[in-house]
């Protein structure tokens, strides 16, 4: 998608049919776009303009990026955030844990919340090293106001570690 220009266009779509969903359902919705979608500001203005036609909606939306791309496009997504949450949606990163240093550097972007990679919540329950950057991790997030999230919980060992540790909110498959 991205090689043939596509990611703005799918992106859109994902949107468009998550609206749709939260018009007929309760509930909220993330939706994770794509790094390449962030600076490109034709996608930027029809997302903005089909969130503002939604606006009643906004509450019940979380965007989030990868990592990787978020650093990668810093200002880009920083400018994305702060339209995001004016409109009223959640904004987070998703796949976070190689840049733990840049944690500082978040505050100002009104994050919600952090999604830490499932690499580094594996066997947690067994790795002292991991469990003490971790909890470092969910101090300092929640001490700027932003949720932690473990991804990828294998299972009762490491979510009972992972709770323990100041973890918000886990996904599975366990």
């Amino acid at each position: 998608a991205a090689r043939l220009n596509l990611a703005g266009t799918i992106d859109l779509t994902v949107v468009r049919q998550a609206i749709d969903l939260l018009q007929s359902q309760p509930g909220e919705l993330a939706i994770n776009l794509s790094s390449e979608t962030m600076a490109n500001w034709e996608f930027r203005n029809k997302l903005t303009e089909l969130l503002h036609q939604h606006s009643g909606l906004c509450n019940r939306l979380w965007f989030e990026v990868p990592e990787y791309g978020v650093f990668r496009e810093y200002e880009a997504f920083r400018d994305l955030c702060h339209t995001l949450k004016q409109l009223g949606c959640k904004v987070g990163i998703e796949h976070f844990g190689q840049r733990f240093n840049e944690i500082q550097n978040l505050s100002d972007l009104g994050l919600d919340y952090l999604k830490v990679d499932s690499s580094l919540v594996r066997d947690i329950a067994q790795d002292p090293g991991n469990q003490q950057i971790l909890k470092g991790l969910c101090r300092m997030a929640h001490g700027i106001g932003v949720l932690v999230i473990a991804v990828g919980v294998q299972n009762s060992s490491e979510q009972s570690a992972l709770i323990e540790l100041g973890f918000d909110g886990l996904t599975g498959p366990f």
